[in-house]
């Protein structure tokens, strides 16, 4: 492998892991926004719940209170206590939808930061490779320029001792 190899694979890895950054940030602000949604819906079913309990708290009061009911009496306020609980009934909903939807999405950023993790640990390992790769050709170098001083050392060498010796038998 050569370093331009290594430099492509790990520019590779790097776009991956922004990405998946990117997926992780979007995933997250969904999460936090679906939590925001179920903390709502929660408040929103309390308060419909107070609002039931008080209502009918105040009808069973008046009832107590009068000599007699009349039957039409008894069914509006049965009928309101009615119209009440089916809208706590679909605060409850709400917030069971709202639950749900929180934990996929939860569950969604959770897989985003796990892939991207796994895209980081590649990145970092790509640059590791990429590094070593450039040891690796630095010292090749370094290897063969100095073979190369050696080789032109001896040469200078061999070339002085074979003057000296066809000087000398001259």
């Amino acid at each position: 492998m050569n370093c331009l190899h290594a430099t492509s694979l790990r520019r590779l890895k790097d776009i991956r892991e922004r990405s998946a950054l990117r997926e992780l940030s979007k995933k997250e602000a969904k999460a936090h926004l679906a939590a925001e949604a179920a903390q709502h819906a929660s408040r929103e079913l309390a308060i419909a719940q107070q609002h039931c309990a008080r209502a009918e708290m105040e009808l069973y009061q008046r009832f107590a209170s009068l000599d007699a009911l009349s039957f039409q009496a008894l069914d509006q306020g049965h009928l309101h206590i009615e119209r009440l609980e089916a809208e706590v009934a679909l605060r409850r909903k709400t917030l069971d939808n709202a639950c749900i939807a929180q934990e996929q999405a939860e569950t969604a950023a959770s897989e985003a930061r796990s892939h991207w993790i796994s895209c980081s640990a590649a990145r970092h390992k790509w640059e590791q490779i990429e590094d070593d790769v450039r040891r690796g050709v630095d010292i090749h170098s370094q290897t063969a320029a100095e073979t190369e001083a050696n080789d032109e050392i001896l040469l200078r060498y061999a070339s002085a001792s074979l003057h000296e010796v066809t000087g000398k038998s001259i």
